[in-house]
């Protein structure tokens, strides 16, 4: 599947389209500017990015839009200037006492070429202290097909006032991958503050296993370490 920008501003029109449709719906706009692109603990772009969301909940349904513009080319790897990833994603909560479950579906459109992943998710979190959650995601078509990923994380906010709040993270992952070793293969730790509509963010990547994440010097994907972020954000 390819998308071209045309057509992903057509859906973001269309999300916030249906927006309008239910008074009860919300609308979450953000802008993230990051000094790399990481996922899952590999480097996808080891320059500046620019990362817009736009988000609708309140619906049966949570509908978001997710696009990452690379500001550089990684070493001639990408083309400047222009999107390399816009992730479309569909997530349902489970009403459960006590716990925050919810299943979801993303489909990865790389609109530069290649065919798209898409992807199944389950997570799993408790509003107590420390925050704990769990979330598990099953590719089911293009290069992540039959591939397992499980994320763990830990995180606590402080309030210092009602505009100012300080939050800290930590994450580790696990991957099963359809072919290749399996294994925890990264963990983060992330410090971030944030000022009404404003944050900003400091994470730290770090390998578990390099036989699961190698480097770059090994033919890997693991190349960036430290990371900065400063949001935008705001709902309507």
């Amino acid at each position: 599947m390819r998308l071209d920008t045309s057509t992903t501003w057509g859906v973001v029109l269309a999300i916030l389209a249906c927006a309008t449709v239910g008074r009860a719906a919300e609308v979450s706009v953000s802008l993230d500017v990051a000094s790399a692109y990481v996922f899952r603990g590999a480097t996808f772009n080891d320059g500046l990015v620019l990362q817009p969301g736009v988000e609708v909940s309140g619906l049966p349904v949570t509908i978001g839009v997710w696009g990452n513009l690379d500001r550089g080319d990684y070493d001639g790897a990408l083309v400047e200037n222009e999107f390399s990833e816009i992730d479309i994603t569909v997530s349902y909560d489970i009403p459960v006492e006590a716990i925050d479950l919810s299943v979801g579906y993303t489909e990865y459109v790389y609109p530069g070429g290649g065919v798209a992943d898409r992807e199944l998710s389950l997570s799993a979190g408790l509003d107590v202290l420390l925050t704990p959650s769990v979330a598990l995601y099953y590719g089911v078509d293009g290069g992540i097909k039959d591939s397992i990923y499980v994320e763990a994380g830990v995180g606590h906010e402080f309030e210092v006032n009602k505009d100012l709040s300080v939050e800290l993270g930590v994450t580790v992952g696990y991957v099963n991958p359809d072919e290749g070793d399996s294994g925890f293969s990264h963990y983060t730790a992330t410090l971030g503050a944030s000022y009404a509509f404003i944050g900003a963010s400091v994470t730290y990547v770090g390998q578990i296993d390099d036989d699961v994440l190698p480097g770059v010097e090994d033919g890997g994907p693991y190349d960036t370490e430290i990371i900065g972020v400063l949001s935008l954000g705001h709902d309507f």
